[in-house]
């Protein structure tokens, strides 16, 4: 099979033109969803122990978050809660601040 490259016809990436057949033969394009998981920025008290990052790390996989990114120049770590899970780091004694996850510009 030889993929169309025609720039007049605006096809799916998966459309082949068979060597033998006139029209393209298409499988279904299916783009992937958006991820729906929200994702939030823990960051811990300066004088935190690692012991006590370990434990605050510890409670959001309790909660059923999932650890993304662990930070080097802060006390802190990216934790994905699923949808509507309910989560409770804010109370934790070492626990600076929590915030949700997001596109940071410069201007």
């Amino acid at each position: 099979m030889i993929p169309i490259s025609s720039a007049s016809q605006r096809v799916s990436p998966s459309c082949f033109l068979p060597l033998r057949v006139r029209r393209p033969i298409c499988r279904p394009f299916h783009p992937t969803p958006p991820a729906t998981m929200p994702s939030y920025i823990v960051t811990l008290k300066p004088d935190a122990t690692p012991e006590q990052v370990e434990q605050v790390k510890k409670q959001a996989v309790e909660q059923g978050g999932t650890i993304g990114h662990e930070y080097s120049l802060i006390k802190g770590f990216q934790v994905i809660f699923p949808e509507g899970a309910v989560h409770v780091l804010e109370s934790h004694e070492q626990v600076e601040f929590v915030e949700q996850d997001q596109e940071v510009r410069t201007q």
